[in-house]
């Protein structure tokens, strides 16, 4: 028994010889083919895994966001009325161009709140400098005195990524309860911007217009990303 352990510990450390020694020696052909000096490659881990195993950058671009998923809470302004804000913003789902996400907002007067949830589907590599991304969710919007507002929410939002994964500017232009008697249009214009690795300090501006709604509210949130 103990020979058989001594052959198989013989074995696989000849194995992982072998494997280190071919991969060196790819590694150096591909540095020779290149015109790289040797000390060079040897003093960056990035650029051994590179020549190792080149990546496939186009499919990255097609497959890794330039922007992140953001929990983020902050507080809204509306007409002197000020209230708080939470959510999560583009959820992936696994490895799809699919997103989901959320808020809640209320002021702390009481005299409005809104309830939404949606979902993005994004058109264009998810690596791109911009993109699009149409947008089907719900929505429920509540005004002291007035109807409430609520029902399928359907709109298209565009993506500008001023900085991959620090950066980007949105506007948003989506109608709830379409067709419907107080049919309401939200166009939304936010940006984003990194203070930290994970932190983002994010700004907001809303127009609402509806057969009972004619204003706007800002809002302001730090972010995390995730």
């Amino acid at each position: 028994m103990k020979n058989s352990w001594a052959i198989a510990i013989i074995a696989l450390s000849y194995f992982g010889i072998s494997t280190a020694a071919y991969g060196d020696a790819k590694i150096s052909r591909r540095a020779s083919e290149l015109e790289i000096d040797r000390q060079v490659i040897d003093s960056s881990p990035v650029l051994r895994r590179w020549l190792d195993n080149p990546p496939d950058l186009l499919e990255d671009i097609y497959r890794i966001p330039s922007f992140n998923t953001k929990l983020n809470i902050g507080l809204t302004s509306r007409n002197n009325s000020l209230g708080v804000n939470a959510g999560v913003e583009d959820l992936f789902v696994g490895h799809s161009p699919l997103t989901i996400g959320g808020s809640y907002q209320t002021e702390f007067s009481g005299r409005e709140s809104e309830l939404q949830a949606n979902i993005r589907y994004y058109m264009l590599p998810l690596g791109s400098y911009w993109n699009l991304a149409p947008i089907v969710g719900y929505r429920q919007f509540n005004q002291l005195d007035r109807p409430q507002i609520s029902g399928l929410d359907v709109g298209l939002q565009g993506v500008l990524v001023l900085s991959p994964h620090s950066s980007d500017l949105r506007l948003s232009h989506v109608f709830t309860s379409p067709n419907g008697n107080l049919e309401m249009s939200t166009t939304t214009l936010s940006t984003s911007y990194a203070i930290t690795n994970n932190l983002r300090l994010g700004t907001k501006i809303e127009w609402r217009r509806s057969p009972l709604i004619y204003d706007s509210r800002v809002g302001f949130s730090l972010e995390l990303a995730l």
